[in-house]
């Protein structure tokens, strides 16, 4: 009796467990993300929580002001359509000159081993998303993206990122197929995305 009771009980407060607010869900959407992305796309990722652009608005503005602490800030590029409108988590103004270091580093520096990971994937299974790059690795990937677009060694249409023409140039390729094992290594990325897929 005891136990069920007991077992009760814990029921009892894991159902009284708070929701997650939106405020942290836009929060972690917007670190995650790590590049601009519309209201649209705001509201695609949180359909659950059934947001109108006016809730979005009082949220960012709410984000804006706790970030500020942080040194950070939400930058918005407005667009006529208002569903097209990007935000992003960015810098103060203030701190311009550690993010230009930043950037300098991305364009100037050695490419890491996990931009190299990425510049792989695209030229092998170009064009493909964000989210299936990650996959793949294991890990987000939106860092490395960033940096090989800045760069010119990656181009991005449709939300699909494939290896350049100046890559394919620096690499002495004229054809994709011209990669070292180009068919075993596609096949074999293919297969771990396919694996990687049906985990999730």
């Amino acid at each position: 009796m005891f136990g069920l009771n007991k077992k009760n009980n814990s029921n009892k407060e894991k159902s009284n467990e708070p929701p997650i607010d939106n405020l942290k869900k836009l929060s972690a959407l917007l670190f995650l993300y790590n590049e601009p992305i519309t209201i649209s796309k705001v509201k695609e990722f949180l359909k659950e929580e059934n947001l109108n652009k006016k809730e979005i608005e009082n949220l960012l503005k709410d984000l804006e002001e706790k970030l500020k602490d942080v040194g950070l800030t939400i930058v918005k590029k407005e667009k006529k359509d208002e569903e097209k409108t990007e935000i992003t988590i960015s810098v103060l103004s203030e701190l311009g000159e550690i993010a230009k270091k930043v950037r300098m580093e991305e364009l100037e520096g050695d490419l890491t081993a996990a931009s190299l990971q990425v510049l792989t994937i695209c030229a092998y299974l170009g064009p493909i998303s964000k989210s299936e790059i990650s996959f793949i690795r294991g890990v987000q990937s939106s860092q490395s993206i960033r940096s090989l677009s800045s760069r010119g060694l990656i181009t991005k249409e449709n939300e699909k990122y494939s290896i350049s023409i100046e890559a394919m140039q620096k690499l002495g390729l004229n054809n994709i197929s011209d990669l070292p094992e180009y068919e075993k290594i596609k096949a074999d990325f293919e297969e771990k995305l396919k694996d990687a897929l049906h985990e999730e």
